[in-house]
């Protein structure tokens, strides 16, 4: 017998098709011919976060590192330090033999594809029978398909929305689930492939690994569960240590953007919910009781449920602990949790339901009736695809295609057909068609995404402006944020001006809004210098369409250009003298910003932040009121230095520092990915280098570098030539050296035998009974 009807002949047979096909229908909404266009993908955050993977192609991996410095956004910025670097390295990966925009878009859907798959492994380690696993699988569509979240995560318009590292590490997520269950019901030899998923899981998103820490916890309540569930905790931290340790370990640097807590009813009840609520009440207590190990995914369920008042409540109780009810954790991000268990547990107990009727009928169907059934259901899916304005007709015929080609393989069968089969792959069909139906915008949004910028009317325009940036000086842009930009593929367009230009040609705006001091002062700027802007975070005191107080900003960080897009801007831009138009392409004009360098000599003496016990606040905070004070931008205010500086209580008092008596000029200033050098003759005087400053600058030919408001850095030059470079801390080699422990204990399983033999010799004495169908 062929190995091909040796799998068609098996019990896995049906499942697998049902499973694939699951995955197969979400493909098709994405829009799969495009995925296969090796445009650049556009489109909310994923029109910006093409940037990174090319970064570390280009610059970081070539130099030996996965994290490192980037220039390009925000007047420098650790790239992944703070954001999740597998996905990225898949991309780089599928780029060696894929065009770039293929790589990219096909990684942003992965997690999407393989959630089916993953839910259905999850549920079979619980111990269902493959008809109750395979409902559950399809109805992974139910959630992937849901439209009243965009941007929680997990979902296609929140992948398309850019996170897709969250669906990556969202299915990962249950197939460790899955593995942690059989572990602790005696697979102990399975712990090193649960500690690999755990490790990229994590290395894909860690808000995803909190929700899973917390609630495998749960398994504790099992006899001896503690120990491997906490081995596999642990091991995975270390094998993800080179990239873990290190964020934790910087995670006070990271910019808290103060995401303002949800609240309202409907966000924890969308109306996709309401019929299936129900269904899940009776889902959850049957499968708690048929096996307790689902407790996990329970906890995963109704952990949001119990988390999302919490930040609007506990502020009140205790408003020493919170500022203005806001957590760095955003119950936002949880919430997907919560909608796919309700799913999940509705298709649990739907799959019982039918199981048990299924074993009241005969074993086989005559095939009659199954080509009906299988009629009729083709039909209706055509119906319903083709009925749906907003999915293209082809999808209604591709439908039609695979419906004849199945009954047409069920007049060719010459075998019995088992009703478990036809009930099941019917039930999975009408879950995941039923799903299908219910798509408004996100098939429409996947072409707009992956058209790519290439695909779109205004990509001619927006080619020319890059043309006029690449053909000026190297510099950073500071550019008017407006919602039309939108235009030219998503409001972020003009973030990749170093992505289509080079990293000589920096924009001041860019993504991964966490990872620089700078974030919160450049949206400062970007309201100052625009007519609409966005206003990201919440809680700073925004002037909007302020050129007096914006350009003495830009000044401030060594902005070199400025780019208008409205007419209003323009104007106010062309009646600035400290502004010089020098181009114009389409609707953008460029202009250079006056007496705006890179490093800069102090002309008062620096003011050291040294506020009485108890009283301190983050530097971060005092750099703000600092930064607000336009009169007083030359009195540098810092948050350490040499003892000789005065020391002041805070941001005010800075109108006390001594003027100094400084006469000197600096030359030579160079800038590359992760350095910076320049000549100075005012040794021994202060020097301010309009960087991003991060613990790992470290300065040559100067002491500091000192971290000085808003997020810049201090040096005081001992000799004439100066250099900082961004090197590694000892917290990196600490992460390495975990990383590198982690793998020997992977290899000496895989190639030690007695350790081989001795998990083996553990998991056959505790292994479970078969699972029944």
């Amino acid at each position: 017998m062929t190995l091909a009807r040796r799998f068609v002949a098996s019990r896995s047979f049906v499942p697998a098709v049902i499973v694939g096909t699951t995955s197969l229908v979400i493909l098709l909404v994405l829009n799969p011919w495009l995925l296969l266009d090796p445009s650049t993908p556009s489109g909310g955050d994923m029109g910006a976060h093409v940037y990174a993977p090319a970064y570390l192609r280009d610059v970081l991996l070539p130099s030996g590192r996965i994290g490192g410095w980037s220039n390009d956004w925000f007047a420098g910025f650790p790239l992944f330090y703070f954001y999740f670097p597998l996905p990225s390295l898949v991309i780089v990966l599928f780029d060696v033999f894929l065009p770039y925009g293929v790589a990219f878009k096909l990684v942003t859907v992965m997690g999407l594809l393989a959630t089916p798959p993953a839910v259905y492994f999850m549920t079979r380690a619980f111990r269902f029978n493959r008809m109750v696993s395979a409902i559950a699988g399809s109805s992974a569509a139910v959630f992937v398909f849901m439209e009243s979240f965009t941007i929680y995560g997990g979902n296609v318009a929140s992948t398309l929305a850019g996170e897709f590292s969250y669906s990556w590490s969202f299915a990962l997520g249950f197939v460790y689930l899955g593995l942690l269950v059989r572990i602790v019901e005696g697979e102990r030899d399975l712990i090193s492939r649960a500690v690999v998923v755990f490790a990229l899981a994590a290395l894909s998103h860690i808000l995803t690994i909190i929700m899973l820490v917390v609630c495998s916890a749960l398994l504790f309540i099992r006899k001896r569960a503690a120990g491997p569930v906490v081995t596999t905790w642990v091991w995975a931290g270390l094998l993800a240590g080179f990239w873990a340790i290190p964020l934790l370990w910087r995670l006070p640097l990271s910019t808290d953007m103060a995401w303002t807590p949800l609240s309202r009813w409907e966000e924890i009840f969308p109306i996709e919910l309401w019929i299936l609520i129900p269904f899940a009440t009776v889902g959850v207590v049957w499968a708690l009781r048929r096996n307790g190990n689902v407790l996990p995914l329970a906890g995963l369920t109704l952990l949001p449920l119990l988390y999302y008042p919490l930040p609007n409540v506990l502020p009140d109780l205790l408003p020493s602990i919170f500022e203005d009810g806001r957590w760095k954790f955003w119950n936002g991000r949880m919430l997907p949790y919560w909608y796919f268990g309700v799913v999940y547990f509705a298709a649990l107990a739907i799959g019982s339901l039918v199981s048990g009727w299924v074993r009241r009928l005969p074993e086989h169907s005559p095939r009659g009736v199954v080509r009906i059934v299988l009629a009729v259901v083709g039909a209706l899916a055509v119906y319903q695809t083709s009925a749906n304005d907003e999915l293209p007709g082809w999808v209604a015929i591709v439908v039609a295609v695979v419906f004849v080609t199945v009954i047409a393989a069920t007049f060719a069968w010459s075998g019995p057909v088992k009703t478990a089969s036809v009930v099941s792959s019917t039930t999975a069909a009408v879950l995941a068609l039923g799903a299908l139906a219910g798509v408004t915008f996100v098939d429409g949004w996947a072409r707009w995404n992956y058209s790519g910028y290439e695909g779109k009317e205004t990509f001619g325009e927006y080619q020319a402006f890059m043309n006029s940036v690449e053909g000026l000086p190297d510099g950073r842009y500071q550019w008017e944020f407006n919602s039309e930009l939108n235009r030219y593929g998503t409001t972020m367009s003009l973030m990749l001006i170093p992505f289509w230009v080079g990293q000589g040609h920096q924009s001041m705006e860019g993504l991964f809004f966490e990872s620089s001091l700078t974030v919160p002062f450049h949206f400062l700027n970007q309201a100052e210098m625009s007519l609409a802007p966005s206003r990201p975070v919440p809680g700073l005191a925004y002037n909007t369409f302020d050129f007096e107080r914006g350009i003495p900003h830009l000044q401030l960080y060594g902005v070199d250009y400025y780019v208008s897009f409205t007419e209003e801007a323009q104007e106010k831009a062309i009646g600035d003298v400290r502004l010089t138009e020098i181009d114009r392409s389409g609707p953008f004009t460029i202009f250079e910003v006056g007496d705006s360098d890179l490093v800069d000599i102090a002309t008062f003496e620096p003011s050291v932040y040294d506020p009485a016990r108890g009283e301190r606040e983050a530097f971060g905070d005092v750099a703000l009121e600092w930064y607000d004070s336009i009169g007083t931008l030359d009195r540098w205010f810092v948050e350490d230095g040499p003892a000789d500086w005065l020391r002041v209580p805070d941001a005010e008092s800075v109108s006390a520092a001594e003027r100094l008596d400084v006469s000197g000029s600096v030359s030579n200033i160079e800038i590359g990915d992760d350095w910076l050098s320049f000549d100075t003759d005012a040794v021994g005087i202060p020097h301010l280098v309009k960087i991003s400053y991060f613990p790992n600058w470290v300065a040559e030919g100067a002491a500091g570098p000192y971290r000085a408001a808003p997020s810049l850095m201090v040096v005081v030059p001992t000799q004439e030539h100066v250099e900082l470079r961004f090197g590694r801390s000892w917290i990196e080699f600490v992460g390495f050296g975990a990383t590198l422990v982690a793998l020997a204990g992977l290899l000496s399983i895989r190639f030690v035998p007695s350790l081989r033999a001795r998990l083996r010799g553990e998991a056959e004495a505790g292994t479970p009974e078969p699972i029944s169908v």
